[in-house]
């Protein structure tokens, strides 16, 4: 996943100026994806090129490698605090996956 930054400020699209500073140079760097839940709906009636996949989550990711947050699709249930992980980028649009708990209760 790309992210946009300049003077502090990240974005995961390209602006035309910094809507900080208004500059029109933006540092290019590729960061993983992986992120926090911050927020999330579950959508029961979608529109119709989304009825198929219906019911699903959107959920608005905290990315952990910038000051950036994706609006992204994701299928299993999550809540808020849950680690996600960049699944793949389908039509345009951000998909997220759960990061199992790997480790081991003693």
């Amino acid at each position: 996943m790309k992210i946009y930054s300049c003077c502090g400020t990240d974005s995961i699209t390209k602006k035309h100026a910094c809507p900080t500073c208004r500059e029109s140079k933006h540092e290019e760097k590729e960061v993983s994806g992986n992120g926090t839940v911050y927020s999330y709906t579950k959508i029961h009636i979608a529109p119709a090129e989304f009825a198929d996949i219906a019911p699903y989550n959107v959920v608005l990711v905290d990315l952990d490698e910038a000051n950036a947050k994706v609006t992204a699709r994701i299928q299993e249930d999550v809540a808020i605090g849950d680690a996600v992980k960049l699944s793949r980028i389908e039509n345009g649009a951000y998909v997220y996956e759960k990061v199992s708990n790997t480790s081991a209760v003693v």
